[in-house]
């Protein structure tokens, strides 16, 4: 955990590094001394001309530096923050977190774990757990190692839910192999395969995969 300053200036540029390992760096939009909570401006990775705000806690950070102090002359009002959308962020960051702290087998490869995430984007998080070394969906459908579509066991004869975990797995063998030459097959592959599995599921009464 890091010192935390007692004051950050708005306008000023923070360096900090999260408990993910995370790095930010950007101009400082607002600061809560009570709940550490700093708000930052940072460069957009995917626009130049755009920005990113981030919000962190800063008792969960390190490395916090002040890299340059405001001149005084900051004198723009912050932007009113979309808090609807913070939370819906905040709802999805966290989601992806725990997908990913259950997706961790120390037993397994990480290209398992990597699979496992896959599926479980696919269905509800607590739809999908590691039973020992296998990896189990609706407690329908094992995956065992070496994790290939031959690996896939139904326990319950739902061959739909089946099939589509086959095709999942292929695809995902397939992105793996050559991403960049197969992410319109595979993206049109995943639809169909989602779409038939769909409507298998919804005459049969099954739970059907949430796509987010």
């Amino acid at each position: 955990m890091a010192a935390v300053n007692d004051c950050f200036s708005i306008g000023s540029t923070v360096m900090c590094t999260t408990c993910f390992n995370e790095e930010f760096e950007g101009e400082v939009l607002a600061f809560d001394h009570n709940t550490k909570m700093l708000i930052l401006k940072c460069r957009s990775k995917n626009a130049e001309n755009l920005n990113d705000v981030h919000v962190l806690n800063l008792s969960l950070c390190s490395n916090v530096q002040v890299v340059k102090e405001c001149n005084g002359n900051y004198v723009d009002d912050p932007q009113k923050l979309n808090l609807e959308q913070l939370k819906l962020r905040l709802r999805k960051t966290v989601q992806h977190r725990q997908t990913y702290l259950k997706s961790k087998n120390a037993d397994v490869s990480p290209e398992a774990q990597e699979l496992y995430r896959v599926i479980a984007k696919q269905f509800k998080n607590n739809e999908v757990s590691w039973q020992g070394l296998n990896i189990q969906i609706f407690n329908e459908v094992t995956i065992t190692p070496p994790y290939r579509a031959e690996n896939v066991v139904s326990t319950s004869n739902n061959k739909s839910l089946c099939n589509y975990i086959k095709k999942m797995i292929e695809n995902f063998i397939i992105n793996r192999a050559s991403p960049d030459s197969n992410d319109m097959s595979t993206s049109s592959a995943s639809s169909t395969a989602s779409s038939s599995f769909t409507s298998c599921n919804a005459a049969a009464g099954s739970p059907v995969p949430a796509n987010s």
